[in-house]
Formats: structure tokens, sequence, C-alpha cells
């Protein structure tokens, strides 16, 4: 079975469908990351994630959370 995902560049540009096929992040997922941080722009009614902005909120993901649980 051949996988979805692929690789997201820093500096790239997705559609939302786009962004969730290469990360393999179900609608619940990303609205949680949503929820959590991760900014999404709205560009004539469709949005889209930037590279950048998925790494910064991984990153802080990553920070906030605690030694003992990694």
């Amino acid at each position: 079975m051949k996988s979805e995902s692929g690789e997201i560049q820093r500096d790239g540009l997705y559609s939302l469908a786009e962004f969730t096929k290469r990360t393999g992040l179900k609608d619940w997922a990303l609205r949680a990351a949503r929820r959590a941080g991760l900014r999404v722009l709205y560009l004539h009614g469709r949005g889209f994630v930037r590279g950048a902005d998925w790494f910064e909120y991984v990153a802080q993901v990553a920070a906030s959370v605690s030694p003992s649980a990694q």
C-alpha cells in the first residue's frame, strides 16, 4: 500500500487538503492543532498552512511537553 504522506518544506505553502494529505493528520487532529496554535492563512475563502508555521507549531508543542513524558 502506497503511503499518502509526504514531505513538508519550511518555505512551502500548502492548501489544507494537501497539508492533511502530506502530514497524515485527520480532520479532528488538524482542528486540535489549530486550537493549540497552528496558524492557518485564508486567501479567497481557502485555507493554507505555511511550512514554517508547521515547524514553529511542532517546536512549540515539543517545548511544552515535560521531559518525563518523553
